[in-house]
This record gives structure tokens, sequence and C-alpha cells, in this order.
């Protein structure tokens, strides 16, 4: 039985999918992000050091709270890829796509045929270990995996309508840190040039029947994506919940200690 993504089931009905991130091996996590109508977790690996026990592990346990992970993977290389797909992700997210022809490449690596070209094994966590794995597991495993490239280049930018447009693409995700620094403004929704770098992404997505969203730090800022058409909002992540619990705590601690 393959399992159906909660983020896609979103997305086909136009819906604005919940998405949290989680940077390390919390155990809990999935668990509780589920327990919170989240639909899918975001685990960094781009900027966080992962064990490969830790991944398989990681990757079992939102199948177990029947909640999406979306892997962002170290490295990009064609087997490392399809091989997180088998042990479980729902969905990878790829920094740094700023050509179509990226694109094209990254869909290749993890779609079946004949949308690309996914190797084939069938034993994985995703198949339900060959046991419960169906006639049609390629179709099936195509319709319920995602690809979010993300935007944060200029040239990535320039680029939008034709990376859009590359069949086998889910979500265009933009990337508010990397692409304010090579714009040179702020990261904030509604800084100007994020604003239009926004709203050209928006436009994009919406002619090709793609989603779009990115990282917000408030419910205001969901808000403002939203209205914009963004249906895959990130909010709520493992590394600002525990610095602002502890910054709390510590100037509680101020106040009494002398």
């Amino acid at each position: 039985m393959i399992r159906r993504s909660k983020v896609l089931a979103k997305l086909r009905a136009g819906q604005v999918a919940r998405v949290c991130s989680v940077g390390g091996f919390l155990r809990y996590f999935p668990r509780m992000a589920a327990e919170f109508r989240y639909d899918g977790i975001w685990v960094d690996a781009e900027h966080r050091v992962w064990d490969p026990a830790e991944t398989t592990a990681m990757l079992a346990l939102h199948h177990l709270a029947d909640i999406d992970c979306l892997w962002r993977p170290a490295s990009t290389e064609k087997a490392c890829l399809y091989r997180l797909l088998e042990d479980g992700a729902a969905g990878l997210m790829i920094p740094h796509v700023s050509t179509p022809q990226r694109a094209q490449e990254l869909v290749q690596a993890v779609r079946f045929p004949p949308v690309g070209d996914r190797g084939l094994d069938g034993s994985g966590l995703d198949a339900d270990f060959w046991v419960g794995k169906p006639a049609d597991y390629t179709d099936q495993v195509n319709r319920e995996t995602f690809l979010v490239v993300q935007i944060e280049t200029p040239q990535a930018l320039e680029n939008v309508e034709a990376i859009a447009a590359v069949p086998g693409v889910d979500v265009l995700f933009l990337g508010p840190g990397d692409l304010s620094l090579r714009l040179g403004c702020s990261p904030a929704v509604d800084d100007p040039v994020m604003l239009d770098a926004q709203r050209r992404i928006a436009a994009a997505a919406r002619r090709h029947g793609r989603a779009w969203g990115r990282p917000v730090g408030s419910g205001e800022d969901a808000r403002a994506v939203i209205e914009l058409g963004g249906q895959f909002i990130a909010f709520g992540n493992d590394f600002w919940a525990v610095h602002m619990h502890l910054a709390d705590c510590a100037a509680k601690l101020d106040s009494i200690l002398p």
C-alpha cells in the first residue's frame, strides 16, 4: 500500500499545505507536528549533519505518525536522491535550482519512467518492503511523490517561468535568506524587492499550475503570502522554538536572581 501524500492532497484541492521544519534527530517531532495538524515536515540535511541510521529512523517515524517528510539533502547525486524516496521521504526539496535544465535533471532523478529515469528497487519503505507493493507501484509513487525546487538566486528568478514549466516540478519555494543576500535586500515578506520577487514567482506558478511558497516567521507573514496565492507555507521550526523558549526562561531567571 503506497502512502498518500497529505501535502499533495492539499495542493491538489487548492488548499494551503502546512509545513514546519526540523534540523536535528528529534524522535518526537513527527508525532508532535502531526498532532498539531501539520501536513509535512521539511527536514534540513543541507545545513545540518545527519547520520545514515538517524535518517532512516526519522523517515520511518514520519510514516508512523502519518505525516509527509520533505527531505532537503546534502547531496543531489541521483542514487542518493531516490534512495531517500525508497526510505520513505514523501518529497525532496532541492536548493539553488537556477535553470530549467537543472530542474529537468532533478525530475529525471526522482520520477520513474515515463516521466523520469529513477532507478527501480521496490524493497524499501515506500513500497512497504515489497510485501504490500502494488502492481502499479511506479505510477502510484510518481503520483504521491513531490519535488520542491528552491528559487534562491537572481538567475533562478530570471528563469522562474521556464523552471515552473518543467513537467514533474510541483512546488516553487522561495529561499528568502539566499535570495535576499544576492539581491541586496531584506528577507522580509513586505520588503519591496522581495515582494516583487514573490509576485513573479506567484505569477509563474499560477500560469503553469504549480504551487509556491516560502518560510514565514509570523501569522501576519503567512497571511500575506497566502493572499499572494502561496499554498506551501513553512511556519515553525525546532531552532527558533528552542531559541525563543530559552530566551524567555533566561529573562525570567534574570528577574528572579541577583
